[in-house]
């Protein structure tokens, strides 16, 4: 495990960008070639600059930014399976603004639950309660049980369209049959057990 918190002592690399499968990281004092790593779960979207402790506090923002460059360029170049993969914007996910990804998923054929802007914010509306569903894919497995089959359809469209491995969306249904996505995350979480023997299974399969 790496994180920005223990960067300096946990991990140490030697990167050849001409030749990038004989690249070497140590990991704990494990060294290990980026031929050989055959999985890669990111649980985070971004380094925060105070995660940097130990680094001068002016130069926080700059070791920040050059960090997670490194780290977007290092997960990139990997062959290997990866829960999820970086975006130019970011460590893993979809790197996209709620804007985007509602706009994407409506094209897609997925029905998205109408939201309204306040001061370039995204609102509630006034809306009757709502039965509310949420559905979780980690590569071709759906985690919760009693899904209904149409939501479950929706999330691996979402998940092919994006091509993002891990999807967590919550659906809206106001009557009976219509269902509506709502939100969508898509950075991994591991805390839940459930995820966790989903991603092993993931990881075991071949890239």
């Amino acid at each position: 495990m790496v994180t920005a918190s223990n960067l300096n002592t946990s991990l140490k690399a030697a990167v050849r960008v001409d030749n990038f499968t004989s690249s070497e990281i140590t990991i704990g004092g494990v060294p290990i070639s980026a031929a050989d790593i055959s999985g890669v779960v990111t649980s985070v979207a971004y380094f925060l600059p105070q995660e940097f402790y130990y680094i001068e506090p002016a130069d926080r923002e700059y070791v920040c930014s050059e960090v997670r460059a490194f780290f977007i360029y290092f997960l990139s170049e990997l062959r290997c399976r990866k829960l999820n993969p970086p975006t130019p914007k970011t460590l893993s996910g979809l790197g996209m603004h709620r804007i985007e990804w509602m706009k994407a998923a409506f094209v897609g054929g997925i029905p998205v639950w109408p939201r309204r802007l306040k001061s370039g914010e995204l609102v509630e509306g006034d809306e009757q309660p709502l039965r509310r569903v949420k559905v979780t894919i980690i590569g071709d497995t759906i985690i919760e049980d009693g899904a209904p089959e149409q939501v479950r359809a929706y999330v691996v469209t979402l998940s092919r369209l994006f091509a993002m491995p891990y999807l967590c969306a919550d659906f809206v249904s106001p009557h009976e049959g219509k269902y509506f996505l709502a939100e969508l995350r898509s950075v991994p979480d591991i805390t839940v057990a459930a995820n966790r023997e989903a991603v092993v299974r993931f990881m075991g399969r071949p890239a």
